[in-house]
């Protein structure tokens, strides 16, 4: 499957398209240039494939796609997951936390890991919420602005606002532009 999805990504692929979605990062990111679209259209193909294997294939997957380097190949391996998320359970939880500390390096897989997996997961288990605070010392900022993000699908439904407010005064002192717009980010889905 990961030979099929490289082939996919790269038969879509506009390389001549990377300065202007550099501009959208801070950090340098390595990509194919490969539309968005694309992108979760491929996710949508493999996906109940992907979502039948066993654990250990799936995670060689993911694996594989995250040791790539590209950052498409990074978003299917979010988007597969996100796909059955609905099937995750709490060992699926860790290995996302494990992401956030060795493979998220940019806004757009935080957000979209936090957004589209992890804060519905916290949704239908919200026990795991008590694994937050831990995140906003941790070294890797991806996994400080996730301590903000992933709760904020809650937040939409009315959940998790003491706690969030006790993650947002956490990171309040936080140096880091990318937890900032977090913290903005909250602020705002709080005062809705």
């Amino acid at each position: 499957m990961h030979a099929a999805i490289r082939a996919e990504l790269l038969a879509h692929a506009e390389p001549e398209k990377l300065p202007t979605m550099q501009r959208f990062f801070k950090d340098p990111i390595d990509a194919y240039c490969t539309y968005t679209l694309h992108v979760r259209n491929l996710a949508k193909k493999h996906g109940a494939e992907f979502a039948a294997w066993p654990d250990k294939d799936r995670n060689a997957l993911t694996r594989a796609l995250w040791a790539s380097g590209k950052h498409e190949e990074g978003s299917v391996a979010i988007l597969l997951y996100a796909r059955m998320r609905r099937k995750c359970e709490y060992c699926e939880w860790k290995l996302f936390v494990k992401w956030l500390e060795k493979d998220i390096h940019n806004w757009a897989h935080c957000d979209t890991l936090c957004a589209d997996v992890m804060g519905p997961l916290l949704i239908a288990h919200p026990e795991w919420l008590s694994e937050l605070p831990a995140w906003t010392t941790a070294k890797q900022k991806f996994k400080r602005r996730a301590a903000l993000v992933v709760p904020l699908k809650g937040i939409r439904k009315g959940l998790f606002r003491d706690e969030s407010q006790q993650l947002m005064a956490a990171l309040a002192t936080d140096k880091e532009d990318i937890v900032k717009k977090a913290i903005v980010w909250m602020k705002r889905e709080l005062a809705r």
